[in-house]
């Protein structure tokens, strides 16, 4: 499954990086280290999110920029609309569709796990992030705020997001995607690869269908 991923990751539709894209070989970054935990950030304690604030005097050191940058990004899975609760959580089927997403992303060897501030998304991918021993960034706006987080701090990495349909195509143009279709229900798995060089591509995937 994890050579079938980074086999369509290395595929697809091809876009040159827009004219506003953000420049990836021209800033030094911070660099993590081991187990995958995101560089400058410290653990809030209590809550799975993660405090995003970059200390700008810690030690820096270029990440693995000569490797690509993969993004996998998913819709959350089905939601319970039938909840009177305000932040919705996800149905059963949504559930099951959630853990199928662990399975396929168990081998793939992510670096970051990022979400929105509303449970259906949460529950959609703290699973794999579980999975993966990572904590699950909760605390960046899900738009062109996390695109540029990731290009700052994740490159040469794979990292997984979970949004929604109003925000992923935001998203989507902030990676240098420049014909994002849109959603399609739910199930769609997002594999978007920007090589050192700027280039974007993408390929997308089905999971937890029934």
């Amino acid at each position: 499954m994890l050579l079938a991923l980074l086999a369509l990751a290395c595929t697809g539709s091809t876009v040159s990086p827009a004219a506003d894209s953000p420049a990836l070989d021209a800033a030094v970054l911070a660099d993590s280290g081991d187990g995958g935990a995101l560089g400058d950030t410290a653990d809030s304690g209590d809550t799975d999110s993660v405090d995003t604030a970059v200390d700008d005097t810690a030690d820096t050191a270029e990440l693995p920029s000569d490797q690509p940058t993969i993004i996998y990004a998913v819709r959350h899975a089905e939601k319970d609309s039938d909840s009177e609760d305000g932040d919705p959580g996800l149905t059963e089927e949504g559930a099951a569709r959630a853990l199928a997403l662990v399975e396929l992303m168990h081998d793939v060897p992510l670096f970051a796990v990022y979400a929105t501030d509303l449970a259906r998304t949460q529950e959609t991918v703290k699973p794999t992030a579980d999975d993966h021993g990572l904590p699950l960034v909760t605390d960046i706006d899900p738009e062109a705020e996390l695109a540029a987080w990731i290009l700052a701090n994740d490159l040469g990495h794979s990292v997984l997001h979970a949004g929604h349909s109003y925000t992923l195509s935001d998203f989507m143009e902030a990676l240098g995607v420049v014909d994002y279709p849109g959603v399609d229900g739910y199930g769609e798995l997002w594999i978007v690869t920007i090589l050192p060089d700027g280039t974007v591509s993408y390929v997308t995937e089905r999971y937890g269908d029934l």
